[in-house]
């Protein structure tokens, strides 16, 4: 099947992300099924540490099977399940572990992420070959994200144990949280991560597929736990300056509040990369979705003003895009204006060189912004779609990412299922919210008294 690129825009003779793209990549898409999306072919995230493997962050992460993968380090991305949703897309079926992209297509103006995902040009160059494949194909993934295990500093309210062994540690004293009908961060499941001391089956595939599979990779993202304090992070930025990857877009999550000394060797290497012309570019993902105290209770573990000191110093020194990620929760809502203006600062100090992406928290589902009330939602998420709407220093594309998360809080009570779900939810909130005070000594209504009466009313829930 050729593709007929005459209704884009090209940049170079190549589709690139634009507001005008969206439509033509839409009706492309859905002219091989109405569920089609590239990201199952061209991107993967792989949780090592754990064995977890998915292709997009809106659905829930699979075990990669060790049968598949003693023979085939590729069944690191082509797991049998994932190859089953391709033959479902590419047969014009919709895979209800895609379900988020389908509420956001069917109930409101807005385009979903399958249409943004699949518009990025490390997905739509290979576009023609995937419309003409089986589904049965082991691929070489583009975009690729990678942890190498759950060590991490912090143990944030929406994380858990198979990505932080804060978390771990704190569920090994104290048990899972105790939540109506559910019991929340239990380490008893198999997606539990490997000790890192022990063998890992998962990790020593990663580096048979490597060498090979870089080559192929046009965004290689390393994520945690906390990258920086894992030793295989350090592995992959020694292999890039010893075989150089110009083509490659390397980027890093960090949550910026690492030992110091760790993160001056970090910017330092940065820099190198950078400088040297190793790689084409580095872009840092650090990660916050409100401030000052209430972003430390959120994140435990978290020193602001530490976290603010580390950006402005990466920023400076190193020779790289920033991007403030914002895993947008429930708790975000109080203050998440004031992160807005200081990402608008940042913007201005440091133009073209500071984004802001906003990613949605469905899980746990007692985080959901949906369990919020219409006066919380009128009183702080409204007034800060306005604000990015209304400040050229936001793209089109931060303001998309923002409006949409609105808009699927407007259609939260469509049915007397969601109504039910966000109702047990919220009381859920209390329970869970209890019992993080108490083990981590911390008060939520003198942290956040702006929800006083939304904890009011969830205790009634």
């Amino acid at each position: 099947m050729p593709i007929d690129t005459t209704k884009f825009k090209t940049k170079d003779g190549k589709i690139y992300p634009c507001k005008e793209n969206l439509k033509p990549t839409k009706d492309l898409l859905d002219s091989k099924g109405c569920g089609f999306c590239l990201a199952k072919w061209s991107q993967v995230t792989m949780h090592l540490g754990s064995g977890l493997n998915h292709s997009c962050h809106h659905v829930g992460a699979h075990k990669i099977p060790l049968n598949e993968l003693e023979n085939n380090p590729m069944a690191l991305h082509n797991t049998s399940q994932k190859k089953q949703m391709r033959k479902q897309m590419l047969n014009n079926e919709r895979p209800s572990e895609c379900d988020y992209c389908w509420r956001i297509e069917d109930n409101t103006q807005e385009y979903s992420d399958r249409i943004y995902k699949s518009l990025e040009p490390w997905s739509m160059r290979d576009i023609e070959k995937i419309i003409n494949s089986s589904g049965d194909e082991d691929v070489y993934p583009r975009y690729v994200e990678v942890s190498f295990g759950n060590v991490c500093n912090f143990k944030c309210t929406y994380c858990g144990p198979p990505f932080s062994s804060k978390w771990t540690e704190e569920v090994k004293q104290h048990g899972p949280y105790n939540l109506l009908r559910s019991k929340y961060n239990d380490i008893k499941s198999d997606n539990q991560p490997i000790p890192n001391k022990e063998e890992n089956p998962y990790i020593d595939a990663f580096w048979k597929w490597f060498p090979e599979a870089v080559n192929h990779m046009k965004v290689l993202r390393i994520t945690g736990g906390e990258p920086l304090l894992n030793k295989n992070t350090m592995k992959v930025l020694q292999f890039i300056i010893d075989n150089p990857q110009p083509g490659l877009e390397l980027a890093i999550n960090t949550n910026a509040c690492v030992p110091h000394e760790v993160w001056s060797k970090f910017v330092s290497l940065i820099e190198m990369l950078s400088s040297n012309k190793y790689i084409n570019k580095v872009k840092v993902f650090v990660s916050a979705e409100s401030v000052s105290e209430q972003a430390e209770y959120s994140r435990d573990g978290m020193n602001w003003n530490e976290f603010v000191s580390n950006v402005k110093e990466l920023i400076m020194y190193a020779e790289c895009e920033l991007t403030f990620m914002s895993a947008f929760n429930v708790l975000s809502l109080p203050t998440y204006m004031k992160f807005l203006e200081f990402v608008n600062t940042m913007k201005i100090q440091n133009r073209g060189k500071v984004d802001l992406d906003i990613a949605y928290v469905r899980h746990p589902e007692f985080l959901d912004i949906k369990i919020a009330t219409d006066t919380l939602i009128n009183q702080y998420l409204k007034p800060c779609v306005e604000y990015v709407s209304g400040n050229p220093n936001f793209s089109n594309w931060e303001l998309q990412k923002i409006t949409r998360i609105l808009q699927d809080c407007e259609q939260r009570f469509n049915s007397n299922k969601q109504a039910d779900d966000i109702s047990i939810n919220r009381y859920r909130f209390t329970q869970f919210v209890k019992q993080y005070d108490k083990r981590r000594s911390k008060n939520f209504l003198e942290i956040f008294p702006q929800l006083e009466d939304f904890w009011n009313i969830c205790t009634k829930s």
